[in-house]
């Protein structure tokens, strides 16, 4: 039988998802929060037409159905894939009114008749035809739209899980389309009114997601990039009212003129937060660690030591639970890498190789934390003019991280490498290992002092 435009066309139009592409999108989304194993599964484009056409003879298999009402809450599939002529009833302009979510209207029944008899014995004036069709159904249509503008536990905890699991390592570059689409599902949801906690939420969501986003376009040499995405980070954070992920986006973004030679712009920074009484967390402790550094890179010992030393104590005062792999914590491990590139600076060798030693007794070798203490290490050794083994530790630094090195690598190499002065004999394995990665110089604020 020939049919018409389905209900399920009418509500995609609405939301400018009509095309196969756009749909499949769409469902995959919404399969993610039911079964991972449904995604993938959307109709194809023949299946798709006649759901749209209500050229249908059976019902669709029970995972589209599932995905079907969930997309659309309130429409059984059935009433989805009849035919349906928006604009020739009452019914079809209510519902596109009201928005997806919210039933369509349906035949009386013997309650709705007796309420409609009520009404005009209340002898309310002017209460007829469309009027009293809202005064009956109202209440149900705005608990409907209620409904549709509270998000569900399902999905939110699963963004908050994604935003976890993205934030448990730096993550790689990959990782950038599955991190922007997660936030574009958290700002199309803050775009409808939520109860409060659920606001909350989803905006912590959102700020640990950028700090991810941030860090990979941090390591991939996008500094200017990055600053915005650690700004958005530490807007969101303060309107969730969650001081430690703030704390994180200002950390996070104090690494850009860390790697960039400005340590003043550094302490700048990080300053005005240590200054308050603060609580004993790891984005307070890697604040004090890159408050060391930028001293050290200054040549105030003293100041280095102290800072130092708060963020060892404040680290060890921090929950086991609390220090979680990735960026979005402090580890023990990124903290002994601040203090053997601090000791480096500052000249003091035997200090630097007491950490170093016991890095390698304890973290993974082919860490991108591991290569920066060893480049850390070998400047040391080159200031102090032991260039053979200098090259040594540097070579081993810059073949021991997993696939391309990331920007602070980099920056890391190239820093040890204008400190080195050595014959070719020595050095030349080195700059030929060097001269296959590529120059932090295309930033722009990559300081020419080092």
């Amino acid at each position: 039988m020939e049919g018409r435009a389905t209900l399920l066309r009418t509500l995609l139009e609405r939301r400018h998802q009509e095309t196969h592409r756009a749909f499949c999108a769409e469902y995959d989304k919404t399969a993610r929060e039911i079964d991972t194993r449904l995604i993938g599964s959307s109709p194809s484009r023949e299946a798709f037409g006649r759901w749209m056409k209500g050229h249908l003879k059976t019902k669709p298999r029970a995972d589209h159905c599932r995905v079907l009402e969930r997309m659309f809450p309130g429409h059984t599939v059935a009433e989805l894939l009849a035919p349906y002529d928006a604009g020739g009833c009452d019914a079809g302009r209510d519902r596109l009114r009201a928005g997806p979510g919210v039933s369509e209207r349906r035949p009386d029944t013997p309650e709705a008749a007796t309420n409609r008899r009520e009404l005009f014995h209340l002898g309310a004036a002017g209460l007829t035809g469309a009027l009293i069709d809202h005064a009956l159904r109202g209440p149900d249509l705005f608990e409907e739209i209620l409904d549709l503008r509270s998000i569900g536990e399902v999905r939110l905890d699963f963004l908050e899980g994604e935003a976890e699991r993205l934030g448990r390592r730096v993550p790689p570059a990959e990782v950038l389309p599955e991190a922007l689409m997660h936030l574009a599902s958290v700002r199309e949801l803050l775009g409808h009114r939520q109860p409060t906690r659920i606001q909350q939420r989803l905006t912590r969501v959102g700020a640990k997601l950028s700090i991810v986003i941030g860090e990979i376009l941090f390591c991939a040499d996008h500094f200017a990039l990055a600053r915005r995405w650690y700004s958005a980070a530490s807007r969101a954070a303060e309107e969730a009212g969650d001081r430690q992920i703030a704390d994180l986006a200002l950390a996070s973004a104090t690494l850009i003129p860390t790697y960039s030679a400005q340590p003043r712009a550094a302490l700048a920074m990080v300053s005005p937060r240590l200054e308050q009484t603060v609580a004993a967390t790891p984005a307070i402790a890697w604040l004090w660690g890159l408050a060391a550094l930028a001293h050290a890179a200054l040549g105030e010992r003293a100041a280095f030591e102290r800072a130092m030393s708060r963020s060892r104590e404040i680290l060890g005062r921090c929950e086991l639970d609390a220090l979680q792999p990735g960026i979005l914590s402090f580890q023990h491990d990124r903290r002994e890498f601040y203090e053997v590139r601090g000791r480096a600076d500052l000249g003091d060798l035997r200090g630097a190789e007491v950490v170093v030693r016991h890095v390698n007794d304890v973290y993974r070798a082919d860490s991108n934390d591991s290569a920066l203490v060893q480049f850390a290490y070998a400047s040391a050794l080159a200031e102090a003019g032991e260039a053979e083994e200098a090259c040594r530790l540097a070579l081993k630094a810059l073949r021991q991280t997993p696939g391309r090195p990331g920007i602070t690598v980099v920056v890391r190499a190239h820093e040890f490498n204008a400190l080195l002065n050595a014959p070719a004999t020595v050095s030349g394995e080195w700059r030929d290992a060097l001269a296959a990665v590529r120059s932090p110089a295309a930033t722009g604020l990559w300081a020419s002092s080092v």
